[in-house]
């Protein structure tokens, strides 16, 4: 009879360690970081060029995005200036996780890499200057939407760039 307990006690103990494997996992194939702003959950790189007059007359963002899940970032943003919509055509490109432990990064191990590049229309520079909020909005294929607001440093970053 203690043969019989032992059998299922190890039994028992094999199926739980085998489902936390799998709901560890599968918790990390959904996105679950919880931000309030935009370079709170993911890498941004705003750059302004000027013409040949020193007037800015171009607007860039990166945005670099590192998930578990291997949805693809749709090529659209929507630049969201108080009552001002933008909705602009972007690049974008995924990268493959690295598997390497060796070379561990905590960005890129494991997850894939997301990039959105977009250029700001020339109509969207007032707009960005007046807005008391900026909000950054994108999408992926397996329908998960970002909608997350500029912190203050980074807003007063972007309109000094643009004056």
């Amino acid at each position: 009879m203690k043969k019989y307990h032992h059998k299922l006690l190890m039994t028992i103990g094999i199926i739980l360690i085998v489902a936390g494997g799998f709901g560890w996992g599968f918790t990390y194939v959904y996105d679950h970081r919880p931000c309030d702003n935009l370079s709170g959950y993911c890498d941004i790189d705003f750059k302004t060029g000027v013409d040949i007059n020193g007037k800015v007359s171009t607007a860039t963002l990166t945005i670099m995005d590192y998930r578990f899940s291997s949805a693809v970032l749709n090529p659209t943003l929507t630049l969201i200036c108080d009552d001002d919509t933008f909705t602009i055509d972007a690049a974008t490109r995924q990268t493959p996780p690295s598997y390497s432990l060796a070379f561990y990064n905590d960005k890129t191990t494991l997850k894939n890499t997301n990039k959105l590049f977009v250029e700001f229309p020339a109509e969207a520079f007032d707009a960005i200057l007046k807005a008391d909020v900026i909000t950054i909005q994108f999408s992926y294929d397996n329908g998960d939407k970002i909608s997350l607001p500029l912190s203050e440093p980074d807003m007063d970053y972007w309109r000094t760039h643009l004056q």
